[in-house]
């Protein structure tokens, strides 16, 4: 993986995390669960480093993510720009981490 922050880099990393899950699961819901704990990236964590990430993935990525941030109330009239993109970016992080793990799953069952 490269120090690029980019919508390949980014199914890259989730594709590999989805995998890091079912490999240390006992069940498919475990892997389900440690999900939400999986996504906080260095591309999360670090303010430069989401606004990034928000810049650089498909405009119907990041509609999908502010959707669901707009639909958890997650934005208060005090929270700053970066503060924004950091929740946006975990949500762009967690809906391409679950999109790998579903789609591995289904693999799984399927062969």
């Amino acid at each position: 993986m490269t120090d690029a922050i980019n919508y390949n880099e980014l199914m890259k990393r989730a594709d590999s995390v989805a995998a890091e899950l079912l490999d240390n699961a006992e069940t498919l819901d475990d892997a389900r669960e440690g999900l939400y704990e999986s996504c906080d990236w260095d591309w999360v964590i670090y303010y430069g480093m989401a606004m990034e990430l928000c810049t650089n993935v498909p405009s119907d990525v990041l509609s999908d993510a502010e959707e669901m941030v707009a639909d958890m109330d997650l934005i208060t009239n005090d929270i700053s720009l970066f503060g924004h993109a950091h929740t946006v970016a975990y949500w762009i992080v967690h809906n391409a981490v679950n999109a790998s793990l579903e789609r591995m799953i289904e693999e799984r069952e399927a062969a």
